[in-house]
């Protein structure tokens, strides 16, 4: 929540001060890993060992899918 929270403060000052974006494929994905941390967390009141590993193999998932965002589809 403290990463919607701290890129929504951050995108809105982008849009006011009418600053530059070329960031489009790495917000994309911390939103996406947002998302699915998110959803695990909010239907469960434990957290099961397997939960563990689903967050550890996010991180080169998002390393991957930032890497072909930026250079497969040509994403800034």
């Amino acid at each position: 929540m403290n990463n919607v929270l701290c890129l929504s403060v951050f995108l809105a000052l982008v849009y006011v001060r009418g600053l530059t974006w070329n960031f489009s494929s790495e917000v994309l994905v911390i939103f996406l890993v947002c998302v699915i941390m998110g959803a695990l967390g909010s239907f469960r009141t434990t957290f099961p060992l397997w939960t563990c590993f689903v967050a550890f193999l996010l991180y080169p998932l998002s390393l991957v899918l930032v890497y072909v965002l930026d250079y497969v589809f040509g994403w800034s």
